[in-house]
Formats: C-alpha cells, sequence, structure tokens
C-alpha cells in the first residue's frame, strides 16, 4: 500500500507513454513496402544535392528525404531502420504530452495528448510509413508550440529573452515544416501570419519583439526562396494531372482519418468506414457540447479553440488552392501533417470533462479502436505472403539479370530490393516522371520503347507484372525462351498482386 501511494500522475503519465511506445512498435519490425514507400527507400541514398534536384521534380519538399539519407549513411539500405525512424516521430510526438503539454496547459491535457497521439486508430498504421508524415506530423506540432508559447510571452508581458529565445525556436521549426510537406507550409503561414497582425496590433508595448519577429520572417523567406522554382514547376506538374480526385469518398474520410486503420485503395463503404465515421462524428458533437458548457461555465478555451480553427483554416487553404488549380490536393492522408494541432484539440476540451467516467468511456472506445488497429497491422504486415516474391527473385536472380516492369507501383518495391540489378520501367502511358523517377537510378531507366533494351542485350530478362500476363503477352518474343513461366505472387500488404516470368535473349 506505501508503495501505492508514492505512485502519482507523473508515474501514470510516464507508464502511458511507454506503454503506447511500445503498442506503435508491436507491428513495425517488417521489410514490407509500398509504392510510395520504395520512393522514399530509393532516394535515400542518393547525396543531399541529388536528392534536392530529384525531389524539385516530384510533389514533396526535400527535408524527409535528406533526414533518410542520414539514417542510410548509418545504417544502410535497412527498411526496418527507416521505419523505426518514423516510429520515432511519433514517440517523440506523444512524449510532448509530458515535457510540453502538460507543462503548459495541465496534467490532464499533457496526458491525454500522450493517449490520443499512441492509440488514435490512424497512429499505429502511419507512424510507421517510410514517407515524410510521422516528421511533418512532429515538427508542426513543436512549431505550433513555440508560436503559442511566444504568444503567451507576449501577452503576459515575459521578459524579452525568454520571448526571444521562443521566437528562435518556432522560427526553426517553422522553416522546417515549410520544408517537409506543402501542408506543414500552410500551417506555417498561417500561424506567422497571424503572429504577425497579432504583434503589429501591439506593437507600441512589443516593438523590440516586433523588429525581431520581422526579421525572422524574411529569414524564413530567403531560406525558402531557393525552393520557389521547384515549386513552381512542381504546381504546374500537378495542374496537368495529378491521381487525387475530390468526391464522395473525401467527404467521408476528411473527417474521419483519425478513426481510420488507413485509406483503403479504392473506396468502400465497408464496416471499417462506417465505424470510424460515426466514432469521429461523435467525437466532433461530444467536443461541440464541451465548447458550449465551457463558454457557459466561463472557462478557458482560446488554445482550444484556436487549434480547432487552425486546422480547419489548412483544409479550406488546401481546398481553395485545388479550386483554384482545377485539381484537387486535399487528400486525407495528408493530414497525418496537421494531426498533432487535431489531438491538441480533443485533449484540450476532453480535459475540460468533470465527469471523470464519460473521459473514461472516450478512452476506452478509443483503446478498442487503436487495438482492433493494431491487431490487424500485425496480421497483415507479419503475413508470410508478403515477402514471397522477394524471396523468390533472391533465391534464383543473378547478377547479371536485368528486370523489366510496366507498372511502377510493385515495379519500385522490387527497385527497393534489388538496387544492384539494372533495372527499365517501361512508360507506356508517356507519364511526365522521367526527372522524379531518377530516384530509382541509376540502376533503373525510363524506357518508351522494348527495341531500347533488346537490341544490345544478350542474357536473363526478368519481367515484373502485376495481375495478369500483360507485360508478358506484349513483350516482344523474338529470340529469347521462356525458362519460366508467369508465376502470380499475391500479398496481404497493400493487396499488391506480382506476376513474374523469367525469359533468356540469345
Amino acid at each position: 500500500m506505501e508503495k501505492l501511494k508514492k505512485i502519482n500522475k507523473k508515474h501514470i503519465h510516464i507508464a502511458i507513454i511507454i506503454l503506447g511506445i511500445l503498442f506503435i512498435l508491436l507491428s513495425a519490425f517488417h521489410e514490407n513496402i509500398w509504392f510510395d514507400e520504395s520512393y522514399s527507400v530509393a532516394i535515400a541514398k542518393h547525396d543531399f544535392t541529388e536528392i534536392w534536384k530529384i525531389t524539385g521534380k516530384d510533389v514533396h519538399p526535400p527535408l524527409y528525404y535528406w533526414m533518410l539519407h542520414i539514417v542510410w549513411m548509418i545504417f544502410g539500405n535497412n527498411i526496418i531502420a527507416f521505419r523505426l525512424f518514423s516510429v520515432l516521430a511519433i514517440a517523440i510526438l506523444g512524449i510532448l504530452g509530458y515535457t510540453h503539454i502538460r507543462k503548459d496547459f495541465g496534467e490532464r491535457v499533457g496526458f491525454l495528448f500522450s493517449f490520443l497521439t499512441y492509440f488514435l486508430p490512424v497512429m499505429c498504421t502511419y507512424s510507421q510509413e517510410v514517407r515524410m508524415y510521422s516528421w511533418s506530423c512532429l515538427i508542426v506540432t513543436l512549431f505550433a508550440i513555440y508560436g503559442y508559447r511566444l504568444y503567451k510571452n507576449i501577452k503576459d508581458k515575459k521578459e524579452f529573452k525568454i520571448q526571444n529565445k521562443n521566437l528562435i525556436i518556432f522560427g526553426i521549426f517553422s522553416i522546417c515544416a515549410c520544408y517537409i510537406h506543402y501542408y506543414a507550409l500552410a500551417v506555417a503561414g498561417i500561424v506567422n501570419f497571424f503572429l504577425l497582425i497579432y504583434l503589429i496590433k501591439n506593437r507600441k508595448e512589443n516593438t523590440k519583439i516586433l523588429r525581431n519577429f520581422i526579421i525572422l520572417a524574411i529569414i524564413q523567406i530567403i531560406l525558402y526562396i531557393p525552393w520557389l522554382l521547384y515549386l513552381k514547376g512542381q504546381v504546374e506538374h500537378v495542374e496537368g494531372g495529378f491521381w487525387i480526385t475530390l468526391g464522395i469518398s473525401t467527404l467521408v474520410e476528411i473527417p474521419s482519418f483519425q478513426f481510420r486503420r488507413q485509406l483503403d485503395t479504392n473506396f468502400v463503404f465497408d464496416a471499417n468506414t462506417i465505424i470510424a465515421l460515426v466514432a469521429s462524428l461523435a467525437m466532433y458533437v461530444y467536443i461541440g457540447y464541451r465548447i458550449y458548457r465551457a463558454k457557459k461555465e466561463k472557462e478557458e478555451m482560446k488554445p482550444g479553440i484556436f487549434s480547432i480553427i487552425l486546422y480547419v483554416l489548412v483544409i479550406i487553404a488546401v481546398l481553395i488552392i485545388s479550386l483554384l488549380m482545377k485539381q484537387s490536393i486535399l487528400f486525407a492522408r495528408y493530414l497525418l501533417v496537421i494531426t498533432g494541432i487535431y489531438i491538441f484539440a480533443l485533449a484540450f476540451f476532453m480535459a475540460k470533462e468533470k465527469r471523470t467516467w464519460i473521459t473514461t468511456i472516450i478512452c476506452i472506445i478509443i483503446l478498442i479502436l487503436g487495438g482492433i488497429s493494431n491487431a490487424t497491422n500485425i496480421m497483415i504486415n507479419y503475413d508470410t505472403s508478403n515477402m514471397k516474391q522477394i524471396e523468390y527473385l533472391k533465391e534464383n536472380i543473378k547478377p547479371d539479370d536485368i528486370i523489366v516492369y510496366s507498372n511502377i507501383g510493385n515495379g519500385g518495391v522490387v527497385a527497393g530490393f534489388f538496387p544492384e540489378n539494372k533495372q527499365y520501367f517501361y512508360n507506356g502511358g508517356y507519364w511526365d516522371v522521367e526527372e522524379a523517377y531518377k530516384a530509382y537510378g541509376p540502376g533503373m531507366e525510363i524506357i518508351y520503347n522494348y527495341e531500347d533494351i533488346l537490341k544490345d542485350y544478350h542474357g536473363r530478362i526478368w519481367l515484373i507484372d502485376s495481375e495478369g500476363c500483360g507485360l508478358y503477352n506484349e513483350f516482344p518474343k523474338e529470340g529469347t525462351t521462356t525458362l519460366v513461366e508467369p508465376i502470380e505472387f499475391k500479398t496481404r500488404y497493400q493487396n499488391y498482386v506480382y506476376t513474374i516470368v523469367l525469359l533468356e535473349k540469345e
């Protein structure tokens, strides 16, 4: 009993952080990748200058790829290391609940922030993606925290030294946000704008910090200028045609994203979709009720309200840009970038609840949904079917064999595992991807005619197709022998299908 008395709220909070990190790690130790992850794996081996140039022809800024290159320099082409690097960002995000949120907003808000960070259904999936989302989420949350601290410093008339310290930290995370994801860039623009307006409005009392803020803003602009030409090219590329569409799936996925395990490749109104939508809408109704009660009871609401406004403003800004471009860039998965702000808003208003049993029920429901989500991940990620095609190739491929594919989805995955073998992507659709796909180079080349391969080559050719034998049927057979007839492999991870054929050219 004496030992139990020594356990306080801080100990419970630390325990939740430890359990939460273990929870998101449970399904992370696997080498499966899908196309988007294969791009990260491929570009990580390039140096910093090459990454800058290559990603400038893609649709994302370069910071994450630079960070991943450092991981590559330490661990080599290690997919598990890349995946754990993503998990690290969410682990740190949850720790912020203890180190920052608790300090600024109290123990309950900090505890709930950590809990939601680890156990919301979406987090155990997208925290592991070998993509920029988890680090974007952490960086956005950090600059939002320091932006709020700066605002509070100014409002509470803290000494100039403290204001300046938080201003510098805010500025560092702000420019990092601009270089890691365009949704993060939108948040940075909005927060910087609001802080500038506030400082101008109160300039008589804050001359020094206003001056420093303007200097910081100019520095951020100067640092971002080198990327603007690439940004212009990326915008033109997206305007020319992009894979994101705006439809009924968007209307369902945008409000419910954080309560889903992951987005389905093809949107369906199944049980998972309905459960996520109902849970999210119920939470929005509850938060609306908490705002009403807090207002009635004259409680402080500004931090929570501003977080909601900021979250919604980013979505509105992206929607307006989509309409201006006549091409949607509003996609639910990108919302992970601003999910730290979303989580803070939920935690802030849940903490206002005076009836502990209601907060407990909400947490139990989220824990159940998160548990189901992670159990599904474990079954999918560790399914033995996922690596059969890679194992087969590793057992049979020779150093001088070449690989040909016309579907960059599964072709990119193969490229991630066999960077030493010469590969060719047959771009039959004439997509404008030649510069962006230099990420897979120098091992992979883009071709528009099979004769470019066959005219001077003699040896074995692996054809990697998706479902069916479309590539095998259209590939020129003259002068070749089929050594291995089409073999099909189906994976549970992202439901990829691989059809593999081995030819030999005399």
